[in-house]
C-alpha cells in the first residue's frame, strides 16, 4: 500500500490525460511554463519525481510489484503529464524521452537560455538589414 504522503502516490482521479497547469509550452514561455509545471508538482509532492533526486531504485529479482516498479509507473505518468502541457507541435522534440526528468532537460537546454542568445542575434540581423 502507498502512502498518500510518497511521491509514489497517484490519486485515482490523476490520469494521463490530466492537465496539472493551465500554463502551456508553446517553445516561447519557456520560464513560466517550467515555474507553473514546478510549482504544481512541489504542491502534490511530486517534484522529487522530475527534479532527479527520485532516481530508479535496482530491479529485485523475483519481486512482481517491486519499487521499481512503481518508480516506472508513477514516470510514465509525470512524461505524460508533461506532455500535456507541450504544443502538440513540439511533442517529436521530447517524445522519445523514457525518463520525465530527461524531458524537462531537452527543453530546458533548448529553450531556457536560447532566448537571451535567439534575442541578441535576431538584434544583430536587423542592425545589419537597416544598413543601407
Amino acid at each position: 500500500m502507498i502512502e498518500p504522503h510518497s511521491p509514489y502516490y497517484l490519486h485515482p482521479s490523476k490520469g494521463p490525460g490530466v492537465m496539472i497547469t493551465a500554463v502551456g509550452f508553446d517553445g516561447k514561455n519557456y520560464g513560466l511554463c517550467e515555474r507553473a509545471v514546478r510549482t504544481t508538482l512541489k504542491a502534490k509532492n511530486k517534484l522529487v519525481s522530475i527534479d532527479g533526486s527520485l532516481t530508479r531504485p535496482d530491479a529485485k529479482e523475483g519481486e512482481e510489484f517491486s519499487e521499481c516498479h512503481t518508480w516506472d509507473t508513477v514516470n510514465c505518468m509525470f512524461c505524460l503529464w508533461i506532455l500535456n502541457v507541450i504544443d502538440p507541435k513540439l511533442h517529436i522534440i521530447i517524445a522519445y524521452s523514457d525518463i520525465a526528468h530527461a524531458m524537462l532537460n531537452d527543453l530546458k537546454k533548448r529553450y531556457e537560455t536560447a532566448n537571451t542568445l535567439r534575442i541578441y542575434q535576431l538584434m544583430i540581423k536587423a542592425d545589419i538589414a537597416n544598413c543601407k
